[in-house]
């Protein structure tokens, strides 16, 4: 809206008016709920990312090579909330894959990642709504067919919309409806290994019974036909369709986990107690689709087997119990026994799997977590210092993941590592930067964050170090080539653009190679005077000795000189 309001003319409003008001509004903490996850290679055809729904915002992830990490690379807003997430991979191994996602105001996009300019680009975009037709109670469905021939989004009781596919891998901008029979409509998806799109349908009747029907898709026709499978009864609670990469579907109910390809019926009961258990997500592990991780409501997380035959015939199906975290919206399996766990109504997780179980009984070990303050069921603005800063107490979550959050406004730290060092009288630190090998420097490369500690006697140097077992932590560098840690460090500080590095003890300023560690250059009082204060800008640095001389110097690593003295002044009294 407008900065400023205009002042009311006096011919038009009254006197008596009041002055006009203006309200600004701001986000105080971004959208932490996790709706949607997907795994895809969307910034490159040898990555793997992980991209994250969180009602109006995107956000992509890179997984590191052992599977064991994510790194954050774009945080996108949309305008909208998102319905349904799928990768689009019509070019299939080698290429990038692409982002399908629809909104809540029944908008669509299919998004690309450009490599040269490092944002998301939109490929196509369209409206699907419709003007008439109801919108449907379990909300927004989108289903892929496996060949990428089309794409399909259920949005209204009785319609499916189709949006075709385009021979470059894009999708159309026009879409079509094609009538279902089937009015009330729990779950879709499109069966692998068809000569036809063919879709299977979870839908119930008029007396709660509730079936598994296909349908074959005829693009040309802008209709549906009877498909391959007859039309069977489910269990009554049956809720969810997974699509199997070799044919066929499993239907998750409340008691059994069944898979059914045509004929052909397999089922496995959930609990041995016979107590229900509601499936909210699922994962694929495998790429062929023989192991998947579930969660229910509870927060219970299963890993289910396929035994198959050479034949690709199921034979059995094994479901065992991983242990007890939180309850999951979204399922990815990154690499490496590594699973991430998205919640709406939980915070989000990472967790390593593991074929022992622990003193806890669980399979998994957690190695991240990100807060989340969704649902809010209630919440209350205290002030308790009095000072105007209002903060936000909230009541988080459901269930077993309940909890009581406070939000204030301010700067968020994130600890990343932590070690005891009893005795530090100051410290610095040393940006990370890379360099060139300029200045007669031995060698140059990537100069790592570090972190100067000085005690009484002498300085330590620290930098992050990383491996499997520890994982981020700090470790003191061993080999400190020209930095002087025998003794008290007096100032510290990186210099031209990360390239150098200077310390100053008491006895002689040090100029150094910031990734080697490579003297440089070193100056000394001439009088012999210990140096007592020492700050810098840019280049140029200013010591105070205890002889009562302040000296300008200019320390540069690609001169012939590097560190040279340009100018003295002696004060009356020594510099505090």
């Amino acid at each position: 809206g407008p900065q400023f309001a205009p002042e009311p003319s006096a011919s038009t409003v009254p006197l008596s008016s009041p002055p006009m008001s203006w309200n600004y509004t701001v986000t105080a903490h971004r959208p932490s709920a996790v709706s949607h996850a997907v795994t895809a290679a969307f910034t490159g055809p040898d990555d793997l990312n992980l991209i994250v729904a969180k009602s109006t915002r995107l956000e992509v992830h890179a997984v590191d090579g052992s599977g064991e990490g994510l790194r954050p690379l774009l945080d996108v807003p949309l305008y909208g909330r998102v319905a349904t997430l799928e990768v689009w991979r019509p070019h299939g191994a080698g290429h990038p894959d692409l982002i399908f996602l629809s909104t809540e105001r029944y908008r669509f996009a299919l998004l690309a990642y450009d490599a040269e300019s490092g944002e998301i680009v939109t490929k196509a975009a369209g409206d699907v709504s419709d003007k008439t037709g109801r919108p449907c109670d379990c909300g927004q469905i989108a289903a892929l067919d496996p060949q990428h021939r089309l794409l399909g989004l259920h949005m209204y009781d009785g319609l499916f919309k189709i949006i075709p596919a385009l021979a470059g891998g894009t999708l159309r901008s026009e879409a079509f409806n094609v009538r279902m029979e089937e009015l009330y409509l729990l779950d879709l998806c499109f069966l692998a290994g068809t000569p036809r799109p063919t879709l299977a349908t979870l839908h119930e009747d008029s007396k709660h019974q509730r079936y598994l029907k296909t349908h074959e898709v005829a693009v040309r026709d802008k209709a549906l036909s009877d498909g391959p499978w007859p039309q069977v009864a489910v269990e009554a609670s049956a809720s969810q369709l997974i699509a199997l990469p070799f044919g066929g579907v499993l239907v998750l109910s409340e008691h059994s986990v069944a898979c059914h390809s045509g004929g052909a019926v397999r089922a496995h009961q959930v609990s041995a107690s016979g107590a229900p258990t509601l499936f909210r997500a699922h994962g694929r592990v495998d790429p062929d689709g023989t192991r998947w991780l579930l969660s229910d409501a509870a927060g219970t997380l299963y890993v289910l087997a396929i035994g198959l035959t050479d034949r690709a015939e199921v034979t059995s199906l094994t479901l065992e119990r991983l242990g007890q975290t939180v309850a999951a919206s979204a399922i990815c399996y990154l690499d490496n026994g590594v699973v991430y766990l998205g919640s709406s109504c939980a915070d989000a997780v990472l967790l390593s799997l593991s074929t022992e179980a622990h003193e806890d009984g669980s399979y998994f070990s957690e190695l991240a977590r990100w807060e989340n303050l969704g649902p809010i069921v209630d919440f209350a603005v205290l002030d308790p210092e009095g000072q105007g800063q209002g903060q936000v107490v909230t009541c988080s979550g459901t269930r077993r993941d309940g909890s009581i959050r406070v939000v204030r406004s301010g700067v968020a730290f994130d600890e990343r590592a932590s070690l005891p060092l009893p005795g530090v009288k100051a410290m610095w630190s040393l940006h990370a930067s890379g360099c060139g090998g300029g200045g007669g420097g031995s060698g140059g490369g990537v100069a790592p964050a570090r972190l100067v500690l000085s005690f009484v006697s002498e300085t330590r140097l620290l930098a992050m170090a990383r491996d499997e077992e520890e994982g981020d932590h700090l470790a003191e560098v061993e080999e400190g080539g020209g930095f002087d840690t025998e003794s008290a460090t007096v100032f510290a500080a990186s210099l031209a653009g990360g390239a150098a590095i200077v310390q100053a003890t008491s006895r002689c300023l040090l100029l150094l190679d910031a990734a080697s560690l490579s003297q440089l250059g070193v100056w000394s009082p001439p009088d012999g005077a210990a140096i007592t204060l020492a700050a810098a800008h840019g280049t140029t640095l200013l010591l105070a000795t205890a002889g009562r001389t302040v000296a300008l110097l200019r320390c540069d690593p690609a001169a012939g000189e590097p560190i040279a003295l340009l100018a003295t002044r002696a004060f009356e009294h020594e510099v505090a």
